[in-house]
């Protein structure tokens, strides 16, 4: 049942809809096409890497004719209300005014659903225009204003961002501070297929914490001072959502945007902020996030959500009771480090399988067990915030339910077994979403191949913009890198390690071994994400 008269959701780009949610008519996703990818589907080759939503709509499009699934679709069709009947069956009455009965449904409206407006002194006397990043589409009539945005997520980034060039001033308010970093890093790669590999995610949860984030928060010191800039939180990189800009930096240097603390009071033409400052404003924009629910499901405590968007869900899809969970599914509401469709996708094809009785929940205490771990566990690692109750980790989550489903990929056996270089490319490559069609119900017969041409079709696009190949000059000495790529990865991995062993054996025969551990944490694990990173993983993945 779709409300509207088109698929794509947010993608979809209506703006005339004020009260519906879309992106912004500049907007271009977050991350790279392949990670956002559908896993039976890639996107097409010439495809930009980092897509403008008239793209990602236009791919959406594809994988709806390619499936046929238009014809399941009912457009223009609004659910009112559904109610769960004592016989287990729902009851779903439509706007067009049909009383329809289905055996299972899936509850696919995510989680920008209602607009987060905060309570602030003095937001009601103010006599310029208010608007939520929800109802902003463009720059129009944004012409020389006084641009207050409070909020510094992706949205209240990117509005910045673009109203900086036509604007008289913006200023952006934030309570916490962010993390920011660019879409594309080192060699011009996007940072989702250099960040989210196996290897990667193993590095990050077997590194003490503290080394973890300072090695993350090294990298963004070195696009952009966060101290320097205004903009360092204090609380460290993996306790928050990071924001993603590629501009920030540039308009903060010259002035067009100004970074400030949190606000204290709003007057009829100005906002005041606590440090003791006082901004003219003409529009006060709030990107303060959004609050989700189910509004139309009745009982309402079927599935229940308590304050701060805390909701109980098994696994983020289930209600924790085996007797409604076989007849209702929450898709999409959860909040990765990276793209929620191959985790929607991951999610429907579990539903799909739970509702048919080929796979069954466990019992009703061992979920909530789960529900109640999962909570603690995102307590421990984010601060307090209506955006973290739905944070899941990209891989183990996505691991996590393919197991359940029993299409996670078996490296041991392909290492060992079948295919020991492919085993590697999973391993140290990037976790796309094909990775979950190798094996198991459904399996797809050109994942392999997805997998293997990921590197040409990241690169394809570039090499469309038509710029001339120049030959560079042959030089005798070749550099130090050069030499170490030629000697061979395997042979410079073990050279270094064993200098490094043997360093080590020596620190340990001349100083107490627990005064120096914290020495040689550092030094032996910093040194491996570097030599694993820049000389195995490119090598391997992308030379």
């Amino acid at each position: 049942m779709k409300k509207l008269t088109q698929i794509g959701g947010l993608w979809n780009y209506r703006p005339d809809k004020v009260e519906c949610a879309t992106v912004m008519a500049s907007t271009v996703i977050n991350t790279s096409k392949e990670m956002m990818a559908y896993s039976d589907f890639p996107p097409p080759i010439e495809f930009p890497n980092f897509m403008h939503h008239s793209y990602v709509q236009k791919y959406v499009e594809m994988y709806a004719d390619h499936f046929n699934l238009a014809k399941y679709i009912e457009f223009n069709t609004e659910v009112k209300e559904m109610t769960l009947n004592n016989n287990g069956i729902w009851q779903v009455q439509l706007s067009v005014g049909q009383l329809r009965q289905f055996d299972a449904a899936m509850i696919c409206t995510g989680h920008h659903c209602e607009p987060l407006v905060p309570q602030i002194t003095g937001l009601e006397n103010f006599k310029g225009q208010i608007l939520h990043a929800k109802q902003y589409r463009d720059y129009k009539g944004f012409e020389d204003k006084n641009v207050f945005i409070v909020g510094i997520g992706n949205s209240a980034l990117d509005i910045g961002v673009e109203l900086a060039k036509i604007a008289k001033n913006v200023t952006i308010s934030t309570r916490r501070g962010t993390w920011v970093f660019n879409r594309v890093i080192q060699n011009g790669l996007p940072y989702d297929v250099v960040y989210q590999s196996r290897f990667y995610d193993w590095l990050m949860r077997t590194l003490p914490w503290t080394i973890a984030n300072d090695f993350h928060e090294h990298r963004m010191q070195q696009r952009m001072d966060h101290d320097m800039y205004g903009l360092r939180p204090a609380h460290r990189f993996f306790q928050q959502h990071p924001a993603v800009n590629d501009c920030l930096a540039n308009l903060l240097a010259s002035g067009r945007i100004t970074i400030t603390d949190d606000i204290s009071s709003i007057g009829e033409h100005s906002v005041c902020v606590k440090d003791g400052r006082e901004f003219s404003a003409n529009v006060i924009i709030l990107c303060t996030g959004y609050t989700f629910g189910f509004p139309f499901i009745r009982p309402a405590e079927l599935i229940p959500i308590r304050k701060q968007n805390e909701i109980d869900l098994y696994k983020y899809v289930f209600p924790p009771s085996n007797y409604v969970a076989k007849r209702v599914a929450v898709i999409g509401l959860v909040q990765p480090i990276g793209s929620v469709a191959p985790i929607a996708e991951m999610q429907s094809r579990w539903a799909a399988a739970v509702f048919a009785g080929r796979l069954q929940l466990p019992d009703n205490g061992t979920m909530c067990e789960d529900i109640a771990q999962t909570r603690a566990q995102m307590r421990r690692q984010y601060f307090e915030s209506a955006k973290h109750t739905v944070q899941v980790p990209f891989i183990p989550y996505m691991d996590e339910l393919a197991e359940l489903v029993g299409c996670k990929p078996n490296l041991a056996k392909m290492l060992f077994v079948d295919d020991p270089k492919f085993a590697l490319r999973l391993f140290f490559g990037p976790n796309v979403p094909y990775v979950y069609r190798i094996s198991g119900p459904n399996r797809w017969d050109k994942a392999k191949i997805a997998i293997n041409s990921l590197p040409r079709r990241v690169k394809m696009p570039l090499k469309q913009c038509g710029g001339p190949t120049r030959e560079m000059p042959t030089r005798k000495c070749k550099g130090l890198m050069h030499r170490c790529f030629k000697f061979g990865t395997t042979k410079c991995f073990a050279l270094y390690f064993g200098i490094l062993f043997a360093f080590h054996l020596w620190v340990f025969g001349r100083y107490d071994a627990f005064s120096m551990s914290m020495f040689i944490v550092y030094n032996s694990l910093i040194s491996l994400i570097s030599v694993f990173v820049w000389l195995f993983f490119f090598d391997f993945v992308w030379l």
